[in-house]
């Protein structure tokens, strides 16, 4: 067994949050049709990253036909009625979080959701409360995911170094941040897609294994 970190910084969406497989066929199949019908906008262009941000990228590559707030409108209505019904809670997530925070474990939730989105998942599972500091994409000045803003705000607001806090990301864009901020970087494939992760320090396939590589056991 090994000590687990003074300090970890959680992404949301695809870790303690199941909501990617939704998210994923929402995009394919409804947003990124809707913003480019003669294009063929690859999922990948946008996971991880703060909606918010993404159109300026996509408008100068691709064909987009709807405005900046009608993009943003699509993901605002996807992003209700996913957090509202269908995502689920990581199993054993509550359980991880106390075993973590009872290790003395510093806890940041670092995420490139909004703040709405964050509020309703609380409603649902009982999620902030659990962390040191919540942070939203947001609530910082400067690009989100995949520059490493948001994760050095979340180890200044636990009051570490970047370099002495590990982070947990599902998502290329998020993995490539918590890299950047100088983070030992776990890469959670908890629903088995082929996202590249060839850049992190440690792999979890599940929860099981999340959990072992986290509390070192």
């Amino acid at each position: 067994m090994s000590e687990p970190p003074s300090a970890i910084c959680f992404d949301m969406d695809g870790v303690l949050v199941q909501s990617e497989d939704h998210w994923v066929s929402v995009q394919r199949d409804h947003i990124l049709p809707t913003a480019a019908p003669d294009d063929e906008i690859p999922v990948s262009a946008v996971t991880g990253r703060n909606y918010k941000e993404v159109y300026p990228d996509l408008a100068a590559e691709y064909d987009v036909v709807v405005s900046r707030e009608e993009f943003e409108g699509l993901f605002e209505e996807a992003g209700e009625r996913i957090y509202g019904e269908y995502a689920t809670l990581l199993p054993g997530a509550h359980e991880l979080l106390a075993d973590l925070r009872s290790a003395g474990v510093a806890l940041a939730l670092t995420t490139s959701a909004p703040r709405d989105w964050m509020d309703v998942i609380d409603e649902r599972f009982d999620l902030l409360s659990r962390f040191d500091a919540t942070i939203s994409a947001e609530e910082i000045d400067g690009p989100g995911k995949p520059e490493p803003d948001i994760y050095e705000r979340g180890a200044a607001e636990l009051g570490v170094d970047p370099t002495d806090s590990w982070a947990v990301e599902d998502s290329t864009a998020g993995a490539r941040a918590a890299v950047a901020a100088g983070m030992t970087t776990v890469g959670f494939q908890g629903d088995g897609d082929e996202t590249d992760l060839s850049m992190v320090d440690h792999v979890a396939s599940d929860a099981a294994q999340l959990r072992a590589v986290l509390l070192g056991e």
